[in-house]
């Protein structure tokens, strides 16, 4: 890349997990995913590109940048992905950007990281030492929801401030906690549903409302014990190693019953589904993990596959305008665009496009992490929102819902954000 000088002494390289040479080579730099890349669209800058991401993690490859030289340039370019994968459905030679972006994240975590931030420690503790423990996280989950009740807004700081404004609200009862399954009859099919992290403590009135559309449309729904966090947020910010833990853990759990694996987060379908790529083809948890995605479904292919969509079990709606924005790890990640359009068209009479195929700059702690890009991000894409004219604006993960609530507020839209799941349980 000519932005970057070349270094002095190349070193010895840093592993790049989970990525070969073909993967590097197979870019041919044509520059089809230009358009439909966030951060180069907004600063025109090669090193904000998909390829230029990808020349970057070649010289990694090739040992050419020591653990000094051009650090922060080099940080900044892999940090400032959103990982939102529209690169990759652009891609005509098929380049498999999600693994050489999460690889090239867990090197630069590693190697390459720009000196420590709270930020950065708050990432590594969470990462670390808190998401993987589903005691420590309903722990902190509550703690976080009793700092909900203070009035805490009118003191903090700007940056905390947005902080908050931005995170979710802790729901009263956990939903692995609160759910009570029906007895399965001989005639019904099985959904086991991944109640996972944040949307176990975050979004259980969610997950309620994805466990009634799934038993109107015939399912017994199921939350198997034992299963945690899917990793997405750890295999995104450069912790391949506890993502490859978290994938185990679940694995054993789901791989123990039978029956679709049931997803209502576009990222955590998106992880499960690709769980084989943690690990190495001679790994036995990799075939485990290839049989396990054969049966992992996001909620819309659940529910489309059931024939819903032709004999829909849910009340119509009329007099209200809905668009549906696209979540990056439904439409790229598992390239599902159709099936949510289709049943939203049956549950309401007014369903228009919201033309705004960008990410909305959540892009899990994106948002957090890149907050001035992450702002311009949203900022397109609530304008888009106010000229549908819309009443509600659905989407199928828990980062677009958040970001968008904050989006909307801020600017003083009276438009309703809801889950898919929610909006098709929704009664007017």
């Amino acid at each position: 890349m000519n932005e970057l000088n070349e270094p002095s002494a190349p070193v010895a390289p840093p592993t790049l997990p989970i990525v070969t040479d073909e993967m590097l080579l197979n870019c041919m730099q044509c520059g089809f995913c230009l358009p439909h890349c966030p951060t180069y669209s907004l600063t025109g800058l090669e090193r904000y590109s998909p390829r230029g991401r990808i020349q970057l993690t070649r010289a990694i490859h090739e040992g050419a940048f020591s653990s000094t030289e051009h650090a922060d340039q080099l940080s900044d370019s892999i940090d400032t992905c959103l990982g939102c994968l529209a690169c990759q459905t652009a891609c005509p030679a098929g380049v498999e950007y999600e693994k050489i972006f999460e690889s090239a994240k867990t090197v630069v975590q590693a190697h390459y990281a720009k000196h420590p931030t709270l930020a950065s420690w708050l990432l590594q503790l969470a990462m670390r030492h808190v998401f993987p423990y589903p005691k420590r996280f309903k722990l902190l989950s509550r703690l976080i929801w009793l700092s909900q009740k203070l009035p805490l807004g009118a003191v903090l700081p700007k940056p905390l401030k947005r902080m908050l404004e931005l995170s979710p609200r802790i729901s009263n009862r956990f939903f692995d906690e609160d759910f009570k399954g029906d007895v399965r009859r001989s005639d019904e099919p099985t959904a086991l549903l991944l109640s996972g992290c944040v949307m176990n403590t975050a979004f259980s009135d969610v997950h309620h409302d994805t466990a009634a559309v799934l038993k109107r449309a015939g399912f017994h729904v199921d939350v198997p014990n034992g299963q945690g966090c899917c990793g997405a947020l750890h295999a995104h910010n450069g912790f391949l190693d506890e993502a490859r833990e978290l994938a185990r853990k679940n694995i054993d759990v789901f791989s123990a019953q039978s029956g679709a694996i049931v997803i209502n987060s576009a990222g955590c379908g998106a992880m499960m589904k690709h769980y084989a790529m943690l690990f190495e083809p001679t790994d036995i948890y990799h075939q485990k993990a290839v049989a396990l995605s054969m049966r992992v479904q996001d909620l819309s292919e659940t529910l489309a596959a059931q024939g819903v969509s032709g004999s829909t079990p849910f009340d119509k709606i009329s007099g209200l305008r809905v668009t549906y924005q696209d979540a990056c790890h439904l439409e790229h990640g598992q390239k599902i665009r159709n099936e949510p359009r289709a049943l939203l068209k049956q549950k309401f009479s007014d369903v228009v496009e919201l033309g705004s195929p960008m990410c909305c700059g959540s892009a899990g702690i994106y948002n957090l992490m890149q907050p001035e890009r992450s702002e311009e991000l949203l900022a397109e894409k609530v304008k888009a929102i106010e000229r549908t004219g819309a009443d509600i604006v659905v989407t199928a993960n828990p980062g677009c819902l958040l970001q968008l609530r904050y989006g909307v507020a801020k600017a003083g839209l009276k438009v309703r954000i809801m889950h898919f799941a929610t909006a098709l349980n929704y009664t007017d």
